[in-house]
């Protein structure tokens, strides 16, 4: 019964009194909310708002997975993670899935479902997905201008291990492989 109830969601919301945009570029947009708690205290919660994201966990014929390593200068290292990005407009989660597979490895997804949609962070205003991937056909890479990639297959469960073996993991790898395992599909 305690299990159950923790996978409620409660319909309780604090009153939003104030919200502030304080930046905004083609990327996101930043600023935080003035939200009266249960006590009646104000607070500031601070966020950003970028697009919704997707990660592939793609399985080739052979039964491996589909890594890419790239240098990301945000976070001053270069990250093994799944293939991915943010969803253009209008598109689905699985739509842009098969693009990004696409254009950032060249492997075409002939069957691609959904598996999850989950919160990464709870300052970050986005959804970030897991779609699996299945009947690839190998071809070339579509990537954007300045994308720099190198693209691995393993079997899962080193391609767990070589994730999750960095000195700090990225969870936007991480998570999408033990998303996919949990569920059955790798």
């Amino acid at each position: 019964a305690d299990a159950a109830r923790l996978a409620e969601t409660p319909d309780t919301a604090w009153p939003v009194v104030d919200s502030e945009v304080v930046w905004e570029n083609p990327y996101f947009t930043a600023g935080y909310d003035v939200v009266e708690g249960p006590d009646g205290l104000e607070q500031r919660w601070y966020w950003i708002d970028p697009a919704d994201v997707v990660a592939v966990v793609a399985e080739t014929s052979d039964g491996n997975v589909v890594l890419v390593e790239q240098y990301d200068g945000r976070l001053g290292e270069s990250l093994l993670t799944c293939p991915g990005g943010a969803l253009d407009a209008g598109e689905s989660f699985v739509e842009a899935g098969v693009r990004e597979l696409r254009e950032e490895t060249g492997y075409v997804a002939s069957t691609a479902e959904l598996v999850t949609v989950y919160r990464p962070t709870a300052w970050v205003r986005m959804d970030q997905s897991v779609v699996y991937a299945t009947d690839l056909e190998a071809g070339p890479p579509d990537r954007d201008e300045g994308e720099h990639l190198d693209v691995y297959t393993a079997p899962p469960d080193a391609a767990l291990d070589a994730v999750g073996g960095r000195s700090r993991p990225f969870g936007g790898g991480l998570v999408p492989l033990l998303v996919a395992r949990d569920a059955g599909l790798v």
